[in-house]
């Protein structure tokens, strides 16, 4: 107990000696710093930014542009050698395309992209509303950067990812940060050197970014600034994939007559239903909900996703009636969709017990046909037992 107090009298003092170093609170340091861009006053006039520019890597240039827009909106593309980069999203929906890992798809970042893309998004330092966004500042004094005197300023951000700040201590303008960085998606460690500031309308920027980890050198040089742009709010959600959005005629709440085969051979009405079909938000997912009868109640949950491998769809069938689950696969011939579980591998010693098949034609924008057909000699010849026409549910 006696050295639970001894650390706490420590930290305490501590801290207060952080307080009257140099004679100024860290919280005056950083009241300058802001001051030195502009104020406080100016930069809550600043609602978004779009930033356009030069952006070199791997000794190469290309143009960058990038959008941020309060609150926590960001979007970006850069090339980067020989792949153009894109990197977006709100808050911690996060999202890229980079081809640098062979997918050419939209992807959900990790959380060590999401902390790279959470330091982008920040309007210039991330000292501004520090207290209001539950970041902490620890001040450790003075120290010379190549022939600079800078105050050293940690932060500490409300995720636990850890800064520090270099500030000159004759403009209060930043002169270099540290934290962790992203090489491959993997942690590195990062400097980054700050120059050029430039006014903006009321605000002062950074023109200038130079940025070292692992054996990457990455350089900005921003060529112009737009206060207050308009962005299109769609830019800022995850995309669908091009495959993907070929199921777009699939989304919307759905009329349902579904159709059966009699032991007669003649077609019978069976149910009238209805369905719900949505994309996933920021997945590239979609999902059916449908119940009907057909002699007995049955509830299906249907997912669609496409496999980038095999270049074909792989959709789940979730029966709750019979406790079972079916995986198909298939893909567009012209203007119908065949999907099927003929090539699906059921394991080594297990034969797949049945074959079916969904046949989706008719599209239009007001709606579709699903037939659905079962084999039983391995899809040499099919029998068409349902068909479901869809119409779009009107408001």
């Amino acid at each position: 107990m006696k050295k639970i107090f001894k650390t706490v009298i420590m930290l305490t003092i501590f801290g207060f000696t952080t307080i009257i170093c140099n004679g100024q609170t860290v919280d005056e340091i950083i009241d300058k710093h802001i001051e030195a861009h502009g104020g406080m006053e100016n930069w809550d006039k600043v609602q978004s930014i779009k930033i356009t520019g030069q952006f070199t890597s791997f000794s190469e240039t290309y143009p960058f542009s990038e959008i941020k827009a309060r609150p926590d909106y960001y979007y970006s593309t850069f090339q980067m050698g020989q792949h153009q980069i894109t990197e977006a999203g709100r808050g911690n929906d996060f999202w890229t395309i980079n081809p640098w890992f062979d997918l050419s798809f939209p992807r959900k970042v990790n959380s060590v992209e999401e902390g790279i893309i959470h330091q982008k998004a920040e309007f210039c330092t991330p000292f501004f509303n520090y207290k209001e966004r539950g970041f902490t500042v620890a001040y450790e004094g003075t120290e010379e950067l190549e022939g600079v005197d800078v105050f050293k300023l940690v932060l500490t951000c409300n995720n636990g990812h850890v800064e520090t700040w270099f500030l000159d201590t004759e403009t209060y303008l930043e002169y270099m940060s540290r934290s962790d960085w992203s090489d491959f998606a993997s942690p590195t460690p990062q400097e980054a050197i700050y120059d050029d500031f430039r006014q903006v309308g009321d605000i002062i920027i950074p023109f200038y970014m130079e940025r070292v980890f692992s054996i990457r050198h990455r350089v900005i040089e921003i060529e112009d600034v737009e206060l207050n742009v308009e962005p299109d709010a769609a830019i800022f959600g995850m995309p669908l994939s091009e495959e993907m959005q070929k199921l777009k005629f699939l989304e919307g709440t759905w009329d349902v007559s579904l159709d059966v085969l009699t032991r007669s051979g003649a077609w019978a009405n069976a149910d009238s239903t209805t369905s719900i079909i949505e994309f996933l938000p920021n997945k590239n997912m979609l999902l059916e909900t449908i119940s009907y009868i057909r002699f007995f109640p049955v509830d299906k949950l249907i997912s669609w996703t496409y496999n980038t491998d095999t270049q074909k769809y792989r959709v789940g069938v979730f029966n709750d009636f019979y406790s079972n689950a079916e995986m198909l696969q298939g893909n567009f011939n012209n203007d119908t969709l065949t999907i099927e579980n003929t090539e699906i591998k059921w394991g080594e010693d297990t034969e797949n017990p049945g074959y079916v098949k969904y046949i989706f034609s008719n599209i239009s924008d007001d709606g579709f046909l699903l037939e659905t057909a079962s084999s039983m000699d391995k899809g040499e010849t099919w029998a068409v037992r349902q068909k479901f026409t869809y119409t779009r549910k009107l408001n």
